[in-house]
C-alpha cells in the first residue's frame, strides 16, 4: 500500500496486525486498520492511495498482479465481507468491527498477466463490471492437488491437446512437434470458461507459453473442478487406448 500525493508517493508500513483487507462487490479493496495506527494516519492524510496485489512467488500464477490507484475514505465493513474475513483470518467479528476501515475507490487500474505475457490499463467501469472467478478462494489448493497427484494424466492430456490447440493458442516454438513422452504439464489456472495448461519439455527449465483450453460447461466450485478434470483424464486415457 502506498499513500501520498501522485508526485510524492510514500509507502504505508502495515504492521502484522494491520494486514487485514478484503474486496467488496465492485472490486474495491477495504483495509482494516487499528484506530490511531500510523498506517491509518498516513492514509487519512493522503490525496491518493495505491494498492498492489501479487500472486504468490513460486506459484503457477507468479508474476500476475493488479494495481489500483485512487482516493481512500472511511467506510463500513459489509456484513458478508466481515463473515468471509473472519473465516479466512481467524480474527473475531468484534475485533474486525472495531477496526477503522478504509475503502479505496479505483480511478486507475493496471493488470499484469504473466501467464500470457500481457499487461494493460483498464477503465474503472470495466474493472467494477468484471466478474470475479468463483474458484479464486479454493484455486490454490485445487491446483496443488491436481498438479501433484496427476502428473502422468496431465502429460497425456498435453500430448493429445497440443496438436489440436497449438495453432489457436500461443506458439510452442521448438516444442511444437514434441510427442507426449517428452512433455510434462501443469495446470496454471482454472475459471468457468476454461483452463490454462502450461507445457514444459522434459529435462529443460522454463515453462512454455500456456495453451488456453475452453470448457463448454466450466466449473463453479472446487468439487466441480475436480470432477471435470477426473472425467477429462479418463476420456484422454480412453482415447489413447483406442477405446473411443
Amino acid at each position: 500500500v502506498v499513500a501520498g500525493s501522485p508526485s510524492r508517493p510514500e509507502p504505508v508500513r502495515l504492521a502484522g496486525g494491520d494486514q487485514i483487507f478484503g474486496v467488496d462487490e465492485d472490486g474495491s479493496p477495504l483495509f482494516g486498520l487499528r484506530p490511531g495506527s500510523q498506517a491509518a494516519l498516513d492514509i487519512a492524510a493522503s490525496a491518493s492511495v495505491s494498492f498492489a496485489a501479487h500472486a504468490p512467488t513460486g506459484g503457477a500464477q507468479a508474476g500476475c498482479a493488479v494495481t489500483l490507484l485512487g482516493p481512500a475514505a472511511e467506510a463500513e465493513l459489509p456484513a458478508e465481507l466481515a463473515k468471509k474475513l473472519a473465516r479466512q483470518t481467524g480474527v473475531g467479528k468484534e475485533e474486525l468491527e472495531g477496526r477503522q476501515w478504509w475503502r479505496l475507490a479505483p480511478c486507475h487500474v493496471h493488470f499484469t498477466d504473466a501467464l500470457h505475457a500481457r499487461d494493460a490499463w483498464v477503465s474503472p467501469d470495466e474493472y467494477a463490471a468484471a466478474q470475479a472467478n468463483p474458484l479464486a478462494e479454493s484455486l490454490g489448493a485445487v491446483l496443488a492437488k491436481l498438479n501433484a497427484n496427476h502428473a502422468a494424466d496431465l502429460a497425456r492430456l498435453a500430448g493429445m491437446l497440443q496438436g489440436e490447440a497449438a495453432e489457436a493458442a500461443a506458439p510452442l516454438g521448438e516444442y511444437a512437434a514434441a510427442d507426449e513422452e517428452t512433455l510434462s504439464a501443469e495446470i496454471l489456472s482454472v475459471d468457468p470458461d476454461g483452463f490454462d495448461l502450461g507445457l514444459r519439455p522434459a529435462g529443460k527449465g522454463g515453462a512454455i507459453a500456456p495453451l488456453r483450453i475452453g470448457l463448454r460447461a466450466g466449473p463453479q466450485t472446487r468439487e466441480e473442478t475436480l470432477s471435470i478434470f477426473s472425467k477429462l483424464f479418463q476420456e484422454t486415457y480412453a482415447r489413447q487406448q483406442g477405446w473411443q
